[in-house]
């Protein structure tokens, strides 16, 4: 840096400072200008005029001046206190003088007036009251001497139905109560959805029947379902309180009760609003036509739910595979493959693929590698140059065990074909390869407990076909 550019350095940062104290100077000089402008005044000139003495409105009583009533002033309880209610007193009547009066005078015909109402109608009515008050008092005073002595139970009949009413008192419930009758109306213990219908990815309604409809009736109203895309189940539970899928073997059954699932999510995605808005307004219809009583099952935000199922099965939808390739030899003939994979435990399939089960449930998949399908034909005219095995995950219990057996048919069957063992990228694969496989199993299977969805279960077979 030369001089000149530190010199236009202080420069700027002298420029800088002084605007900042001329800033701060000047309104520092506003301020006070301000202060001095708007300042209150020291007095007023309308209250000078207008003062209001408390000490003397309140003190004075005599000196000329009118007598101020001090209690006024006095607190609330104060005054309450100085007041003292007059005892009652009879009604006296005014004492004229004789002088005033005459037979004929004003004054005279008032007294005599009252004289002879007093005479005539008050003293009657004084005389009954002091009577009554009397008699009253006589019957107070029976009555607390009647409570005084215990009063003997009236003797009555010892018949058995007065010892009946004996042994009830006080108050019990009878022997045998009289019920009110019973309405036509169906009863339901506790019941539970059916074991097919799953609370992890299914939405589901009860519909409670007035009375048995069949099965036949049944399905003509939730035909109406038939456009949704999605997953839709509907059971009946039969007079036998079993629930039964409304198929067409299940029309002449009567049912007392429906049950209808929508399922939330599948493969292709997670139910639309569009689509949970039809369900919901075709059970209120059917409830309607029925006369049943709808009980919903699921969550209040159907939507979101259906959106976190839809993620959690795009985490954990997996497909595990890895490919047998021809080696140094050349491509291996369809017989002497068919051989190995037949020994190994595999059968051909209907879709053109070897599979290996257990129990009938499909446990991993032997297939071409360029797409195309076996068949016993293709495999005696043919040679292949690559197969791959494949495991969902998903949908296999013990998915650990079951990648473990496919290791090791897949090794023996490397070693009959003398074909080498490659992933995707077609790069060979080693124990290590294997072993990071084994814990990505791990991790996806106890996402899928955590979840609700057990991998291989009927739940995780309808969610992820």
């Amino acid at each position: 840096m030369n001089d000149l550019k530190l010199l236009l350095i202080l420069l700027g940062v002298v420029i800088i400072l002084a605007v900042i104290a001329f800033n701060w100077w000047q309104e520092r000089r506003l301020k006070n200008e301000s202060s001095q402008r708007f300042e209150a005044p020291k007095r007023d000139v309308l209250m000078d005029e207008f003062h209001i003495d408390t000490d003397t409105l309140l003190t004075e009583d005599d000196a000329g001046s009118p007598e101020i009533n001090r209690r006024a002033y006095q607190p609330l309880e104060n005054r309450n206190q100085d007041y003292k209610k007059p005892d009652h007193e009879p009604l006296e009547m005014p004492v004229v003088p004789d002088a005033f009066i005459n037979d004929d005078s004003p004054v005279a015909r008032a007294v005599s007036a009252l004289q002879e109402f007093e005479d005539d109608i008050a003293k009657p009515i004084l005389e009954e009251f002091e009577s009554t008050q009397a008699i009253l008092a006589e019957q107070a005073a029976s009555y607390k001497a009647d409570e005084a002595n215990e009063i003997p139970e009236p003797a009555l009949d010892e018949s058995p139905v007065y010892e009946e009413v004996r042994a009830r008192k006080p108050y019990q419930e009878p022997a045998n109560p009289i019920t009110p009758p019973v309405l036509d109306e169906p009863e339901y213990e506790s019941i539970s959805l059916p074991e097919t219908i799953y609370h992890a990815i299914d939405m589901a309604a009860l519909l409670y029947l007035r009375q048995p409809v069949s099965g036949l009736k049944l399905r003509d109203y939730f035909l109406s379902f038939a456009d949704i895309d999605k997953a839709v189940y509907v059971y009946g539970l039969d007079l036998d309180n079993d629930w039964r899928l409304l198929t067409r073997e299940e029309e002449m059954t009567d049912f007392k009760l429906v049950a209808c699932s929508l399922q939330l999510a599948d493969r292709a995605g997670s139910v639309s609003q569009q689509t949970l808005n039809r369900f919901q307004s075709g059970i209120d219809q059917i409830g309607l036509d029925l006369a049943a009583q709808i009980e919903w099952h699921g969550s209040p935000d159907l939507l979101n739910d259906a959106q976190a199922l839809d993620q959690f099965c795009i985490d954990v939808d997996k497909l595990v595979g890895f490919h047998l390739v021809q080696g140094e030899s050349g491509p291996f003939t369809g017989t002497k493959f068919r051989g190995l994979a037949e020994a190994s435990g595999m059968t051909l399939g209907e879709d053109g693929g070897f599979h290996y089960e257990s129990d009938g449930h499909r446990l991993f998949s032997l297939v071409n590698k360029d797409g195309s399908l076996f068949s016993p034909e293709v495999l005696r005219a043919t040679v292949i140059r690559g197969v791959s095995f494949q495991l969902d995950i998903p949908r296999v219990k013990n998915c650990s065990e079951v990648f473990n057996q496919m290791v090791l048919v897949a090794r023996q069957m490397s070693h009959g074909l003398n074909a080498g063992l490659v992933d995707d990228n077609q790069r060979p694969i080693g124990e290590l390869q294997i072993e990071r496989i084994r814990q990505q199993l791990k991790v996806i299977h106890s996402q899928m407990v955590t979840r609700g969805v057990v991998p291989g279960s009927p739940c995780a077979l309808r969610l992820f076909s």
